[in-house]
């Protein structure tokens, strides 16, 4: 192991280093599920530390992941037993350009960074997650999913361009038309065809004032009639998400294990519009289309205060994450959702959970890694839990009880939260593309060095004998 420092520290510019704190600090991620110890850290300064360390792991027959905030659900930013590229010191925004529409910066770069850039121009990114401590490489190495990805897309959907770093240790500039094969399978790819060290990215310009609808339904056929109404209806709602939240009116006595809840689920609707002066807003003849119980709340706010996320990342470190994130064909979602939701009460506290969906229009996501159901129209289900780590794994159970019935329904994960997928599910979540999956990885990382230990392949290759991702 020192030979391997030492070899690394008179190559790379960076910082090296396998001290037990350091790489006890990077041996789990925000999921809290998975654990995995690198050998070495690599700190690289820029590309060319990346290339060098990738060159060196291939030399050595050692596995190279990288990881920079680490909010990945089920290790696919840890390393078991090799090297470890910690991205958190690329961190610039190099170019900047709201006049054009698109800011170019390194892949440790924050999407609060991004925002804080672009608010005072006048831009934002077309989408954002419900956590700005997220890094852009993070997010587009996974797909990138906020409140209006159903007119966006993905974040990796509006993404212009890369600097990727191949396994060959090449640093290649690849778009939509230069490189174009690499760019769209490292796009969504978790980082298994070349490691992303830089992102071009479109920005919008966006309206100053935001009016948002709090309603209230308590029948889901409605509520799913009209979320795909405002997804599908061009350019009449700007964000767009649900929550479901559980009433208690009381217990029956006649269940086979005793006392069980009685529970009315209501589902809260939150649409949000952009308006360029409060003169345009025209509540009566908006709401008048909708199938709501009840209209709850208006809320008023410029677009620089509605922006700000809600959402803390703020959990004890004894408890686990294990978010599910299920897409499911519109036509399945009631059926699935009451399923899930019939179940929920009996291994989460469903009080204190955040669940709830997301809309999305299969023709506004292009990318050939973020697998999609086979309908227009959309919708994702989330579930939220933070449980102590000791009491996780009945959790877990259920969580691929949900993927189960998912696939079932000719549904997708969004695998950047809580997955546990073998080869079967693999098969199942990318269809017809999973052939080409294979070829690509054969092609681009063709020793299997990269990022190991999360996808799962059909195709025989040498790879690391620690870790046996690719079969």
């Amino acid at each position: 192991m020192n030979s391997i420092v030492r070899d690394l520290k008179n190559i790379i510019s960076g910082e090296v280093s396998n001290i037990k704190e350091d790489l006890l600090a990077v041996s789990e991620d925000f999921g809290g599920i998975i654990q995995k110890k690198p050998q070495v850290i690599v700190r690289p300064q820029n590309s060319a530390d990346i290339a060098a360390s990738i060159k060196y792991a291939q030399k050595q027959g050692l596995t190279i992941s990288s990881k920079a905030a680490g909010h990945s659900l089920s290790g696919q930013s840890l390393n078991n037993d090799g090297i470890l590229l910690d991205m958190r010191g690329l961190n610039q925004i190099h170019e900047f350009h709201p006049d054009r529409l698109w800011f170019k910066g390194d892949t440790g770069v924050t999407w609060q960074q991004v925002v804080d850039r672009s608010l005072p121009n006048g831009v934002t990114p077309p989408v954002l997650t419900n956590y700005f401590g997220v890094t852009i490489g993070g997010t587009h190495s996974a797909g990138g999913l906020g409140p209006s990805s159903f007119r966006y897309g993905t974040q990796a959907d509006n993404c212009l361009g890369l600097e990727v770093v191949t396994a060959n240790g090449d640093i290649v500039w690849c778009d939509p038309e230069e490189n174009s094969e690499l760019f769209n399978h490292v796009l969504c790819g978790y980082g298994q065809f070349g490691i992303i060290t830089q992102v071009k990215h479109r920005l919008r310009k966006y309206q100053p004032f935001t009016r948002t609808y709090f309603l209230c339904y308590d029948d889901l056929n409605l509520l799913l009639k009209d979320e795909y109404f405002l997804a599908a209806s061009e350019n009449l709602v700007d964000a767009l998400m649900c929550l479901f939240s559980p009433c208690i009116m009381g217990v029956s006595r006649t269940g086979n294990n005793g006392l069980k809840p009685l529970i009315k689920w209501f589902y809260r609707m939150q649409i949000t519009r952009e308006f360029s002066s409060e003169a345009e807003m025209n509540d009566d003849k908006f709401l008048s289309q909708l199938n709501f119980y009840r209209h709850i709340y208006t809320e008023n706010l410029t677009f620089e205060k509605f922006i700000q996320p809600t959402m803390t990342m703020t959990f004890p470190e004894s408890h686990a994450h294990p978010w599910l994130d299920v897409i499911l064909p519109g036509s399945m979602a009631k059926e699935y959702i009451d399923s899930a939701l019939e179940i929920t009460p009996s291994f989460i506290d469903f009080r204190n959970t955040p669940i709830g969906s997301f809309s999305m229009l299969k023709k506004n996501s292009k990318m050939p890694m973020f697998s999609l159901p086979e309908e227009d129209f959309l919708v994702g289900f989330g579930m939220y839990p933070s449980v102590p780590k000791s009491h996780v794994q009945p959790v877990l159970e259920k969580m691929n009880y949900l993927t189960e019935l998912g696939f079932q329904m000719g549904g997708k994960r969004y695998i950047a939260s809580w997955s546990d997928l073998d080869l079967p599910k693999w098969r199942l979540q990318f269809g017809d593309y999973w052939l080409k999956l294979n070829e690509m990885k054969r092609k681009y990382d063709p020793q299997g060095i990269l990022n190991p230990g999360f996808f799962q392949y059909e195709y025989e290759q040498v790879a690391h004998p620690k870790e046996q991702a690719l079969i």
